[in-house]
């Protein structure tokens, strides 16, 4: 059952992968490349995630959250960087 259900997730997360990669190609100004560039991260690092409970390790879950954290300060920074037009300091 729990092989079915990531399995099921894994397809959706590829999908994900996908419509993110289309938005940071064609997206119509560089916001949205960046948050489809976020968007992306988050769903690699739920693959990983995915596939750690399928392989039934812990091993990846610190590097998981560590990747998180530094993807989310990296958007919060482009976004200060946009709306101030500076280098944030």
């Amino acid at each position: 059952m729990l092989e079915s259900v990531a399995s099921g997730c894994l397809v959706f997360l590829s999908l994900s992968l996908l419509v993110s990669l289309y938005r940071v190609v064609r997206g119509p100004s560089v916001a949205d490349r960046v948050v489809a560039a976020d968007t992306m991260t988050t769903s690699v690092l739920a693959v990983v995630v995915v596939g750690a409970i399928l392989a039934d390790s812990r091993d990846y879950t610190d590097t998981v959250m560590a990747l998180a954290v530094v993807s989310f300060f990296g958007t919060v920074a482009f976004a200060r960087y946009l709306v101030r037009g500076r280098p944030v300091d």
